[in-house]
């Protein structure tokens, strides 16, 4: 089951992105690098479209949207828990974000994507368009794609 977001669950999708990030074998360093561009805030559960796929009590995945433009929304979280990596939740997640985003009227779903997880975007359909400067690693180069909505 997929639902909206709740201020309350900021702190365990913080959590889930930070195990969900070292199931690729990223070093303590980077994870820590990497903590404040992971971390949700009620507050940012409150003013950007949050979903969890939530079966139970506890998270096994999520994502955010954040605008750009009249157009474009960007996916900025997609993460699943680590033991659930591989069985349909990330495609199910990013799924449901494309339908999210229709609704919302966008036209283009942005992705900034680990260099792990670029594969998975590929064979969703996104098309990569470049690449990004990461916010957290200074000269890291992350993968950037797009979905196009209108199909």
């Amino acid at each position: 089951m997929i639902r909206a977001a709740r201020p309350e669950d900021a702190e365990l999708l913080g959590a889930l992105a930070l195990r969900s990030k070292a199931h690729w074998g990223y070093s303590p360093e980077f994870l820590e690098a990497c903590r404040a561009e992971l971390s949700i805030s009620p507050a940012y559960v409150a003013q950007h479209p949050t979903f969890v796929l939530s079966p139970g009590d506890e998270p096994l995945g999520f994502y955010t949207l954040e605008a750009l433009s009249s157009t474009d929304v960007e996916l900025s979280h997609l993460f699943v828990e680590p033991a659930e990596i591989g069985r349909g939740l990330g495609r199910a997640l990013l799924s449901h974000a494309r339908e999210e985003a229709r609704r919302r009227g966008y036209r283009v779903l942005v992705i900034q994507s680990d260099p792990n997880a670029a594969r998975f975007y590929e064979a969703c359909g996104a098309r990569r368009v470049g690449e990004r400067r990461s916010a957290s690693i200074p000269g890291r180069l992350l993968p950037l794609f797009e979905l196009d909505l209108s199909r």
